[in-house]
């Protein structure tokens, strides 16, 4: 089991990463500061998360590596990304979908990857937000699919708005099946909006289950709202590329973390 320094020292890394994120680079005094912790301390956890090419090191501190979870790109790209872990991913999640339920699944690439491992289940009820998803699930031609309505987001190719939350408190699922673009130990799951983030927990509030699916690059990062607590996800079905620590950590929360 992880111990409580480990885990302090794991959650003081993620934020390093979202404040380096956030403001493009800072300097190791401005961190120790931060922190309250020795610049000795802070140049170690500058070491290991350059490691794991989270940041770029500099002299005297950090930069940033690469864009930020809030800048997420069009769905279209997301699904040249990670194509085997996520392919991966969809087959095991589809292996937790018994026939004859009702399931939310909301859009995204890895939620698509879900959506194509469903041609041999019989009799789900699918609920959506995605024209991907629908589209896919459309051609299998042995499930019930409802897409719920709203105004349309053309980079994510999936509905939102108003419409969406309404229908959201009038049903009720299963299981949801929602991935995740940003995800820490101590932000728990979070989007790129606020109205992103409501319908996330629209979805999540009307189902029994709740079922994270995500790559692990989507892991030690940030977006703008905050969806939800790792504390609240029954269960989290990522690659094997997720660190041992972060497995750890996910494993104390209480977490049934699947590893593909």
């Amino acid at each position: 089991m992880m111990q409580n320094t480990d885990l302090m020292t794991l959650e003081r890394q993620e934020r390093i990463v979202e404040l380096v994120n956030a403001r493009g680079s800072l300097t190791v005094p401005d961190l120790s500061e931060t922190f309250a912790v020795s610049e000795a301390t802070i140049r170690r956890d500058l070491i290991a998360l350059a490691e794991r090419r989270l940041i770029q090191r500099v002299h005297g501190g950090a930069m940033r590596l690469s864009k930020v979870a809030t800048s997420e790109s069009p769905i279209i790209q997301r699904q040249t990304e990670q194509v085997e872990a996520k392919a991966r991913i969809g087959k095991a999640t589809a292996e937790l979908v018994h026939n004859g339920e009702t399931l939310l699944l909301l859009g995204g690439s890895t939620g698509l990857a879900v959506a194509r491992e469903l041609a041999q289940h019989q009799d789900l009820t699918i609920v959506t937000d995605s024209l991907l998803v629908a589209n896919e699930l459309l051609g299998q031609r042995n499930h019930r699919m409802i897409l719920i309505g709203g105004s349309i987001d053309p980079d994510e190719q999936a509905v939102r708005g108003t419409l969406s939350r309404l229908i959201l408190q009038q049903i009720h699922v299963d299981k949801v099946i929602i991935g995740a673009k940003a995800i820490s130990v101590s932000r728990g799951i979070s989007a790129e909006t606020p109205e992103e983030a409501e319908l996330f927990r629209g979805c999540m509030a009307c189902a029994d289950q709740i079922i994270v699916v995500s790559d692990s690059s989507k892991f030690h990062k940030s977006a703008l709202a905050k969806v939800i607590g790792l504390q609240d996800v029954h269960i989290l079905v990522t690659d094997d590329g997720l660190e041992p620590e972060q497995q750890a950590s996910l494993h104390d929360l209480g977490i049934h973390l699947i590893i593909v």
